[in-house]
């Protein structure tokens, strides 16, 4: 069981000087409060520094160990910082000092490749040496399961990632939840085993060889083992590798999201410069379409007359129509084409016709030619001031220059934004994000070409498998003598190694099912949905709310995610192999107020030791001693004392 006693910082982030706080021997909440900036998640770096020489920022990403200089204290001289942490472990007295300071020989460090981390450890009052120091804080709390220990809130939607087996992250979170309920005690004697047993095969191809009988078989199984020793070098290396670039792929994708402001403001910007661009293009032709337009314009200004024109000649047009049509009625009359009247469709007696050629101009033989000729003419000035009366037409025009002012606007408008994204972003910002997307693809690239190669060697060692256990078969009825020795302490190997495999599927699934029953049980105390009966957990130790109907929630808020990490969190510790204080930074900030009232009383039971980090407005003082009562242990401030200087006071 671990415990913490104390913690004392110097020039350690926004903690000038030294500072100190102790956590009280009683089981329950102690409640950290600070405003935004004002240290918590240094707080929790500094835990993380004593135990592991760490320091994470927001995403996961290191931070260097010259930022975390209190800067007041470094403008006045200082170079260094220090973590103490006192704790009890299995009745034992620890005090654990580490330092980070300049490397030797460095007189101005100016970055993190300029110091180095120091520690010592203390029991019972006497210093350990290096080496049993380093075993004894494996021990304590090992690396891989602090994130059930300490932990920011805001990273808990990452624990959705054990119902998806295509992510990076979920199989990292699998290992560790197996590390804290002490499945590797088993799988290590298992592995152990599965070394004897090769070994004890190994021995008996040496011994098939000796023999002129089995010889042949010898020699081949001894190729055999060989090649399977290779090939599993092969596969540790590819995992190697496999893990490091998965965990550079996370890292990767923890800058990318931080970065994702950035570059929505870089596709913002581009997205701009090609509608301005595209703008530009219509604005040319808009002033191509005015510079045709203006020719003319000069006709507006006697556009009234141009009307008036236009008018008369209208006028004259139907007069010189009317007259035409008269002397083409008449002239067809008066010859007789037809003998009946258009108008009345009566019949014209010869004697009304020859009345009718008696009074046309020129005789029966005369006909409209000069009436004809001027209605062409007026027909055709008509055309032409009806042209010149549109190209005057000023409405038109306006339209035009409207249109136009309206584009140069959106130009300058969106000018405008472009320029205000620019001073929004940093100089190499564009470069950055750019880099980062090339090594993110680059990455992805090689985590493909090494799951090919794992797959491939996977496939191998199958093969070489089953060809040894056929040699092997056919070993066995040509046994004798010596063989017949390594035969049975294979044949013993063989049934350890099968019984240890066996063995930790039993307990991997015994350990899932104790899970999976604490899990729910804590969920249906944390969640105010009265509908959800509980949690399903996976092979990989995801969680799926369930409904009281037996049927699977498949998508949950943010919210649901982060009470049902709580949950895991809170099981696991019911079930790990090593008990510990929790610390954690901002719990609540995807919840409403109700889930928070529910966590706040479920703490203490989560844990035996509990510290929070909040600010007052996330977990009103008032709230959390109504809802902790005596389980809440004490209350700390960190209080402001200028931009750079935090002090820790007890309430």
């Amino acid at each position: 069981m671990l415990r913490i006693k104390s913690l004392h910082l110097k020039d350690f982030g926004a903690f000038k000087g030294e500072q100190a706080f102790d956590l009280p021997d009683e089981e329950g909440v102690t409640v950290f409060y600070g405003e935004n900036m004002r240290g918590k998640t240094t707080l929790l770096n500094a835990f993380r520094f004593a135990l592991f020489g760490k320091i994470i920022g927001r995403g996961r990403r290191a931070v260097s160990f010259h930022d975390m200089i209190n800067w007041e204290a470094r403008a006045e001289g200082a170079r260094s910082f220090e973590v103490r942490l006192q704790l009890t472990h299995a009745g034992a007295e620890y005090r654990l000092t580490r330092t980070g300071r300049p490397k030797a020989g460095v007189g101005s460090p100016t970055g993190h490749e300029d110091y180095v981390a120091d520690y010592y450890l203390e029991r019972g009052g006497h210093i350990l040496p290096a080496q049993q120091a380093a075993l004894e804080l494996e021990r304590i709390l090992p690396e891989q399961i602090a994130r059930f220990f300490l932990f920011d809130g805001e990273l808990l939607q990452e624990y959705e990632d054990l119902l998806h087996g295509d992510t990076d992250m979920g199989p990292k979170i699998s290992q560790a939840i197996e590390r804290i309920l002490g499945l590797p005690t088993l799988t290590k004697s298992r592995d152990s085993l599965k070394a004897a047993l090769d070994k004890a095969e190994e021995r008996v191809a040496l011994a098939a060889q000796g023999d002129q009988k089995t010889r042949e078989f010898g020699n081949q199984l001894q190729s055999l083992v060989e090649e399977r020793e290779v090939l599993t070098a092969d596969l540790f290396r590819h995992e190697k590798d496999l893990e490091i670039l998965r965990a550079r792929k996370v890292a990767i994708e923890d800058d990318m999201r931080r970065r994702e402001r950035m570059a929505s403001l870089l596709d913002k910007r581009d997205r701009l410069a090609g509608e301005v661009e595209a703008l530009e293009g219509l604005i040319q032709k808009k002033k191509e379409e005015i510079s045709k337009a203006m020719a003319p314009a000069w006709s507006a200004v006697i556009r009234p007359q141009l009307a008036a024109a236009v008018s008369a000649h209208r006028t004259r047009e139907a007069e010189l129509q009317s007259a035409v049509t008269r002397a083409q009625v008449l002239h067809s009359l008066a010859e007789g084409h037809d003998p009946a009247c258009p108008t009345c469709l009566q019949i014209v007696s010869p004697d009304a016709q020859a009345k009718i050629r008696s009074l046309l101009p020129g005789g029966a033989d005369g006909s409209p030619e000069a009436d004809q000729r001027e209605l062409a003419g007026v027909r055709r000035r008509l055309d032409a001031l009806d042209a010149q009366l549109a190209d005057s037409n000023p409405e038109a025009l306006r339209l035009l220059w409207s249109d136009l002012e309206e584009r140069k606007r959106e130009v300058y408008s969106k000018s405008a934004e472009i320029e205000e994204i620019g001073k929004q972003l940093t100089g190499d910002a564009e470069d950055e994000l750019k880099g980062l997307r090339g090594e993110y693809d680059s990455v992805v690239r090689q985590i493909a070409a090494l799951e090919e190669g794992v797959k491939a060697t996977t496939e191998k060692l199958a093969a070489n498998a089953t060809y040894r256990d056929n040699i092997q078969k056919r070993l066995d009825k040509l046994a004798g003598g010596q063989m017949d020795s390594e035969r049975r302490r294979r044949d013993l190997a063989s049934r350890l190694y099968e019984l240890f495999k066996d063995s930790v599927d039993v307990y991997r699934d015994q350990l899932r099912h104790r899970v999976e029953a604490d899990a729910s049980r804590y969920f249906q105390q944390l969640t105010t949905e009265q509908d959800y009966a509980g949690l399903r957990i996976n092979d990989s130790y995801g969680l799926t709310i369930v409904h009281r109907d037996g049927t699977d929630i498949p998508i949950r808020s943010a919210g649901a995610e982060h009470v049902v990490a709580l949950s895991l969190v809170a099981a696991l510790q019911n079930n790990a192999q090593l008990r510990g204080p929790i610390v954690i930074d901002s719990p609540f900030g995807r919840l409403d107020g109700g889930h928070r009232s529910r966590i706040v009383e479920v703490l203490p039971d989560m844990a035996d030791q509990v510290v929070l980090l909040v600010y007052e407005e996330e977990l009103p003082p008032a709230r959390a001693r109504e809802a902790l009562k005596g389980r809440l242990r004490a209350e700390w401030a960190l209080e402001r004392q200028s931009a750079r200087h935090t002090e820790l006071v007890k309430r």
